[in-house]
C-alpha cells in the first residue's frame, strides 16, 4: 500500500487561516436557522448549526483565534446580539460542564487514592492477625485502586481537558455577520 502524505498544516492555512485567524463561514438562508426549531422562546440554537461550527473547530489548533462569520441577510442589530448570547451561551455551559467532569474524575481518583493506600496499609498491619492469602487479597485491591486512581487522574480526564480548550476557544471566538451577496 502505498503511503499518502497529507500537509495538515497547509490544509488548515487554505481552508481556515485568514490574517492570523481562522475563520469559520456558515451560510444561512433564513434567519430562523439561527434558533432550536423545538424552543418556542427561540433562546437556544438549533443544534445542526451548533455541531458544523464545533466539528470545524476540532480541526483548528488552539494556537489560532476563531472568527465565527455567518453570511445572512436581514438580521437585525438586536437579532445579531441575541444570536452572540445563545452561541455564548451554549459553549459557556459545556465549559462548565467539562469542569464538572473534570472535578469529578479529581475526586474519584483522590477517593481510589485513600482507598487504596487504607488497602494496603491494612495488609501490612494485618499480616499477624489474618491468614496469608486473605492479606494477599487486600494487597492486590489497594494496588488496583492506586493504579485506577494514577489512570483516572493522568488519562481519563484527558479528553474533557481537550474539549474544554475547544469550547473556551470557541467562547472567546468573534462572532460577525455579513451579507449573503458580498
Amino acid at each position: 500500500m502505498k503511503n499518502i502524505k497529507f500537509n495538515y498544516d497547509k490544509y488548515i492555512k487554505n481552508n481556515y487561516v485568514l490574517r492570523n485567524k481562522a475563520v469559520i463561514k456558515v451560510l444561512i438562508n433564513d434567519k430562523e436557522e439561527f434558533f432550536n426549531i423545538r424552543d418556542p422562546r427561540q433562546l437556544t440554537i438549533n443544534k445542526d448549526l451548533i455541531e458544523y461550527i464545533t466539528e470545524e473547530a476540532e480541526n483548528i489548533p488552539n494556537k489560532y483565534k476563531i472568527n465565527i462569520e455567518f453570511y445572512s441577510d436581514d438580521l437585525s442589530d438586536e437579532e445579531k446580539k441575541k444570536i452572540i448570547e445563545m452561541i455564548k451561551s451554549y459553549y459557556g455551559l459545556k465549559i462548565y460542564s467539562c469542569k464538572s467532569s473534570i472535578k469529578q474524575g479529581v475526586l474519584k481518583a483522590i477517593m481510589f487514592s485513600i482507598f487504596g493506600a487504607f488497602f494496603i496499609a491494612c495488609s501490612h498491619l494485618n499480616s499477624s492477625l489474618f491468614n496469608f492469602v486473605y492479606n494477599e487479597v487486600i494487597y492486590v485491591i489497594g494496588w488496583v485502586l492506586l493504579w485506577e486512581a494514577t489512570d483516572t487522574f493522568l488519562f481519563s480526564n484527558s479528553k474533557d481537558k481537550v474539549r474544554k480548550k475547544n469550547y473556551k476557544q470557541l467562547y472567546n471566538a468573534d462572532v460577525l455577520f455579513s451579507d449573503k451577496c458580498e
